[in-house]
């Protein structure tokens, strides 16, 4: 299955007029257009996204919003860099890497405060430790973010990279490359790949770069700091209609799926295995969501703790030179409206608990 960004938006446009429809011209004139870049293929991590557009989370905050797909986080430092994207899904630690080389982005909204960053393979290939991939083929795409960390990863766990053999290949060839056996292991997203061998009913064997002193958080939105200066309402209109649309799939995650099997062409009239993946990415998604800190404070919050500890890493094992001070890499200004009640997080804890990623053993 082929997604490019064209057949994303073609994808949305049946749901732009569904939303709009039945408003008075004048205000669907008035919309504020943005465009918002998912970091990679809109799979089921990014159900909220599809869900914030389809119930009109957006519409009655005044955006119009465009979505479009990605080709990993450190396309989209450039993207966001240029001006080619309002608001943009990456991965914190590559967009630290990216400020730190002089892009001006800053996060105002955390999506998933757990990293599912790692090395991914089949479960009987008997791949459980970092260096047991030395002497195996390697897979990875070049824009993601698990291929922009493998130098942090490689350092932190003792691994010779020069008995790795890495390959690159474009994304939509990565995890089929897997499944047939062209290549041992590949870097990926937990949320990305299981999901993906789940609904072939194959088992997954995760090396997580978090396991082995990689920690940061994983994806956030992020946009311009000039954005932030001179329309902080947009960010705060832009936000609130996201962070409404993960609080549904918290709460809604059948119907949540149902909505964004109509929202992307590609996926509608699928297979079977095709809507699991949906399901699946979307309750990894929830799972890695579940943590104290939002809980707290709520949805999009960012533990200031975490984002040094994520800056830290970068520079660490990055070598990272000229890094902003850890404050200004980030803003919770926008976020803390959408919560869910202790009754409602219980239920939801309870019912991720299976789909979080584990250390292999």
């Amino acid at each position: 299955m082929t997604m490019t960004r064209r057949s994303v938006l073609a994808g949305t446009v049946a749901t732009a007029a569904a939303v709009t429809a039945g408003m008075p011209a004048a205000r669907a004139q008035s919309l504020t257009k943005l465009k918002f870049t998912l970091p990679w293929i809109p799979h089921g991590g990014y159900t909220h996204v599809f869900v914030a557009k389809k119930l009109g989370f957006w519409e009655k905050r005044g955006l119009d919003v465009a979505i479009d797909r990605g080709f990993g986080s450190g396309e989209v430092c450039k993207t966001l860099g240029l001006g080619q994207y309002d608001f943009g899904s990456i991965d914190f630690g590559v967009m630290n890497n990216c400020v730190g080389k002089g892009l001006d982005l800053v996060a105002i909204g955390m999506l998933s405060p757990r990293s599912p960053l790692g090395i991914f393979s089949l479960l009987k290939k008997g791949i459980r430790a970092p260096k047991d991939l030395e002497g195996k083929k390697l897979a990875f795409a070049t824009g993601s973010g698990d291929f922009q960390l493998w130098p942090a990863f490689v350092k932190a766990a003792g691994i010779d990279d020069k008995k790795v053999n890495k390959v690159t290949m474009d994304a939509a060839a990565l995890i089929k490359a897997l499944v047939e056996r062209q290549v041992k292991a590949e870097g990926n997203f937990f949320g990305s790949i299981a999901p993906s061998l789940w609904a072939q009913n194959l088992e997954v064997n995760s090396i997580l770069y978090e396991d082995y002193g990689v920690k940061m958080f994983s994806n956030v939105v992020a946009c311009k700091r000039s954005t932030i200066e001179k329309k902080p309402e947009l960010c705060e209109a832009f936000i609130g209609g996201l962070m409404d649309g993960l609080k549904y799939v918290y709460l809604n995650p059948e119907k949540s799926v149902a909505l964004h099997l109509e929202s992307v062409k590609e996926f509608q009239g699928g297979s079977v295995a095709n809507q699991k993946v949906i399901e699946y990415g979307q309750a990894v998604s929830t799972a890695l969501g579940v943590v104290p800190a939002v809980r707290q404070h709520g949805l999009g919050y960012m533990d200031p703790d975490l984002v040094a500890t994520t800056a830290k890493t970068v520079e660490t094992y990055m070598g990272v030179k000229n890094a902003p001070p850890t404050q200004t890499l980030f803003t919770n200004k926008f976020v803390g409206a959408a919560k869910l009640t202790e009754a409602e997080w219980a239920e939801v804890e309870k019912r991720s608990e299976k789909y979080l990623p584990r250390k292999s053993s």
